[in-house]
């Protein structure tokens, strides 16, 4: 019997620490789909420029806004941010609800915007 105990202990102990470690199979899956679920082509409204911007980020990451790339590093992505970093040291913050990006935090500007779906 403390055989048995110990066995379930040790099966117990490798499960948790291989789930803890990153092992398990639904994280790295998930964690791959994550650049393709905010890549597209999105818009966003500036009112103080009175102007509709195209905002564009590639299934690699890479951000462009009105067809000019930016240079960014990625700081964070997970469910509902992605955060970039700028050349200036500056965040741009793309929001997300559970099906699209939704929203645009410019630090530079300190402004928000709404992301919408480009109208076809």
């Amino acid at each position: 019997m403390k055989r048995h105990n110990i066995l379930l202990f040790g099966a117990g102990l490798i499960a948790g620490l291989s789930s803890t470690l990153g092992l398990g199979r639904s994280k790295s899956a998930h964690t791959t789909s994550l650049p393709i679920f905010y890549a597209g082509t999105w818009e966003y409204y500036d009112p103080e420029r009175n102007r509709t911007h195209q905002l564009e980020i590639t299934p690699d990451l890479k951000l462009s806004i009105d067809n000019h790339d930016i240079t960014t590093t990625v700081e964070l992505i997970d469910d509902h941010h992605l955060i970039y970093i700028d050349k200036f040291g500056y965040h741009i913050t793309i929001q997300a609800n559970e099906q699209r990006p939704v929203k645009l935090i410019d630090d530079a500007d300190d402004q928000t915007y709404t992301i919408t779906v480009p109208e076809q």
